[in-house]
């Protein structure tokens, strides 16, 4: 109750952090360091949420967001964002799992809502044991495959820049500081077999140097929307070393990682 500062994380699941342990994900680790740090009464809050992107961020903090009455915004993002754009061509993409908005019959409405309200995660068990009888993951992206990639990386990066300046001017309008955080990762010049299989299993002929040389691109446009909007940097994808101890995948934290991301974030 009655915080002296309130600070809200938005991003998709390497914000989230799902599968690190809850009192080592780096929003909550950030503010128990401040506290600690500052004596003062922190509030933190984690908003990152799996697969969602700057578009749906830009939702979370119109809607849920400003009414907490933050004082700071901290926003990651990029491969979310990157794979909406590379293979849907647009964030208003409809009737896929990353549609922003989806239309549903009252019937469908009620259906919904009732297996949710009587069996709750009904959804997300049948998805788990698809996943387990197939062996397989969830391919979010499985309409857009075999279709020819046409990429327009200006296009991209005008999109993906667009939706970071609505977050900073939104921030700003309501009395907020919005800080920016470029994403870390393990996408190398030499990945090692667990990057390059991820990258690999586009099978539409994009290469692992094209995803990479698009994914460094987008870092830097966080960093470029940063610096023409005097808005501060936290450059966790120069700062955190590319490397399984720290990442167990190309971009999410495990338990390490989280934790060091929590020191850099806390000391800026």
């Amino acid at each position: 109750d009655r915080p002296d500062k309130v600070i809200v994380f938005l991003g998709g699941s390497t914000t989230e952090c799902m599968f690190v342990d809850a009192d080592h994900r780096f929003p909550y680790v950030a503010g128990q360091i401040l506290e600690q740090e500052t004596g003062a009464r922190i509030n933190s809050y984690n908003g990152g949420m799996s697969g969602s992107n700057t578009l749906n961020a830009i939702d979370i903090l119109i809607n849920k967001v400003i009414p907490l009455k933050p004082d700071v915004v901290v926003f990651m993002e990029n491969i979310n964002d990157l794979s909406t754009l590379l293979y849907e061509g647009t964030y208003w993409n409809k009737g896929t799992a990353r549609s922003p908005l989806e239309t549903l019959k009252k019937r469908q409405l009620v259906g919904k809502l009732l297996k949710e309200i009587f069996i709750p995660n009904l959804n997300y068990a049948y998805r788990n044991m698809k996943k387990t009888l197939s062996g397989q993951e969830e391919d979010e992206f499985a309409g857009a495959r075999g279709k020819k990639l046409i990429i327009d990386r200006a296009q991209m990066g005008r999109d993906f820049a667009a939706d970071l300046q609505t977050i900073v001017c939104t921030c700003k309008a309501w009395g907020i500081v919005p800080v920016l955080m470029t994403q870390a990762n393990r996408i190398t010049d030499n990945p090692d077999p667990v990057v390059a299989a991820y990258i690999g299993r586009d099978g539409r002929g994009l290469s692992y140097p094209q995803f990479k040389e698009m994914y460094d691109a987008f870092n830097d446009t966080i960093r470029e929307v940063g610096r023409e909007n005097q808005v501060m940097v936290i450059d966790l994808a120069r700062e955190v070393p590319a490397d399984k101890k720290y990442l167990y995948d190309l971009v999410h934290f495990n338990d390490a990682g989280s934790q060091l991301a929590a020191r850099i974030i806390a000391a800026r």
